[in-house]
């Protein structure tokens, strides 16, 4: 049993040319609250929507409660 609740594991995501996300790597622990900060047009909102499912890694793996479902 892993430590981590979710882990995204060098997450990448394209719209055609674009690069929203790349090799993203971040791991949350039971219990833990986290901060995601960033510049206007750094992915943010494309890493949580990848996060809840409404977009799909074109590249890496999500882990949620030890089962990989990327």
């Amino acid at each position: 049993m892993s430590e981590y609740l979710v882990q995204f594991n060098n997450i990448s995501k394209f719209f055609g040319k674009v690069i929203a996300l790349k090799d993203v790597t971040m791991r949350l622990k039971k219990g833990e609250i986290m901060c995601l900060l960033g510049d206007n047009g750094a992915g943010k909102s494309t890493l949580i929507k990848t996060l809840a499912g409404v977009h799909k890694p074109d590249e890496g793996e999500i882990i949620f409660e030890d089962k990989n479902y990327f």
